[in-house]
C-alpha cells in the first residue's frame, strides 16, 4: 500500500487543532481509555444521529476500538459526485461481506445537517440498498462543523472552504486500537479501497 494513503492526516487536508473535550456531554460513567489520535482531539465525541433516529456519541460509540472509514457527503449533490463515491462504497461493502457491521464499520456524515435529518439519511441510503454495517449520520450543524474541521475535511482557501458544493472526495478509515490512520480517494477502485483494511488487520 503506498504511504500516501498512510500519510492522510499529514496532506494539505490535515487536521485542525481543535481543543475538543472528548468527554463532553458525557455520563457519570468511567471514560474509556483514549488512543493516542483520540487524545489529540481528532474525534469531539459530539452526539450525532443515525438514519435510524438513534443517538449516538462519535468516539465512544462509533470509533473507539473500532476500524472505520467515513466520510462527509451531501444528499442534494449537483455535481454527481456523491453519488458516485457512496455507489463506489457500496461495492467496497460488498467486497468486504461478513466483515462489515462486525470488523468493519462505515460512517457517512451530512455536510447539511439542517436539511438532512434521519427520515431523509434513511432513504438515501434505502436509495442504495445500504447493508448493515453502514452508518448514515446527522447532528447539530455547529457539532457536525466541529466534527469536518477536527478530522480535517477543510479546505486551506476560506471562500472555498465555504461552498459546500467543494467538498472533499476523501474518505478517512483508520483501525483506533492500533492507532492506525490514513486516507483514500473515494473515486479510486473498490478493490483497492477495500484493500487498505488489509493493512489495518496486521499486527
Amino acid at each position: 500500500m503506498d504511504s500516501s494513503r498512510r500519510n492522510f492526516f499529514g496532506l494539505g487536508l490535515g487536521l485542525a487543532p481543535l481543543l475538543v473535550s472528548l468527554s463532553a456531554g458525557a455520563t457519570q460513567t468511567a471514560p474509556k481509555p483514549l488512543s493516542r489520535v483520540a487524545q489529540s482531539g481528532v474525534f469531539p465525541n459530539v452526539e450525532l444521529l443515525t438514519q435510524d433516529g438513534k443517538k449516538v456519541r462519535f468516539y465512544d460509540d462509533l470509533i473507539h476500538g473500532k476500524t472505520v472509514m467515513l466520510n462527509f457527503f451531501l444528499v442534494e449533490c449537483t455535481d454527481g459526485l456523491c453519488p458516485t463515491n457512496i455507489a463506489n462504497i457500496r461495492k467496497v461493502q460488498d467486497l468486504l461481506g461478513e466483515r462489515m457491521g462486525r470488523d468493519i464499520f462505515f460512517y457517512s456524515i451530512t455536510l447539511q445537517p439542517k436539511h438532512d435529518r434521519p427520515n431523509i439519511l434513511k432513504e438515501y441510503a434505502s436509495n442504495f440498498d445500504i447493508k448493515p454495517g453502514w452508518s448514515f449520520l446527522t447532528g447539530k450543524p455547529s457539532d457536525v462543523e466541529t466534527l469536518r474541521r477536527a478530522l480535517g475535511f477543510v479546505d486551506t482557501d476560506p471562500e472555498r472552504d465555504k461552498d459546500l458544493t467543494n467538498h472533499v472526495g476523501m474518505a478517512r478509515y483508520g483501525n483506533d486500537k492500533l492507532d492506525r490512520w490514513g486516507g483514500v480517494s473515494l473515486r479510486s477502485s473498490a478493490e483497492n479501497i477495500a484493500s487498505t483494511f488489509d493493512w489495518l488487520s496486521q499486527v
